[in-house]
């Protein structure tokens, strides 16, 4: 039964609902605690439902950070200043959870590239932000 609750989830990723793909790979989790391969689906899945938030802020011009934080999985406040140690690191975790190669989900692909995205923006974000601190100079 559990498998097919993943095949479900997979079917509702296919067909464009990230959302409902989460909710059917929690139930295929409930019924199989076991299959420890479903909470890296269900990581891709939440990665692309992160990234369609982020596009939208991108149209309507909204800063993004927080939801770039949210695809890399920092619970950390994104408006303080978050270290560069830390977005590796979480980089490196959700990156290895969503990599093609370990996760056979249809949204693993895809998932990789946006956070290596979200990543590079955050780190590059994070060192334009330290430049200017570091000319500003004190008050």
């Amino acid at each position: 039964m559990a498998d097919y609750r993943l095949r479900a989830a997979e079917e509702c990723f296919k067909s464009g609902n990230p959302t409902m793909a989460v909710d059917e790979a929690f139930a295929a989790l409930d019924l199989n605690p076991k299959l420890l391969m479903v909470q890296n689906y269900i990581t891709a899945y939440l990665v692309h439902s992160f990234a369609s938030i982020s596009s939208f802020c991108k149209k309507k011009k909204k800063d993004d950070t927080l939801v770039l934080c949210s695809i890399l999985f920092i619970e950390e406040d994104c408006f303080a200043d978050v270290d560069e140690a830390t977005i590796r690191k979480h980089y490196k975790e959700i990156a290895l959870s969503v990599h093609p190669d370990k996760n056979h989900s249809v949204a693993a692909e895809g998932a990789f590239k946006i956070v290596r995205q979200a990543y590079e923006t955050l780190i590059s974000r994070h060192r334009i932000r330290n430049r200017g601190r570091k000319t500003a100079g004190p008050n």
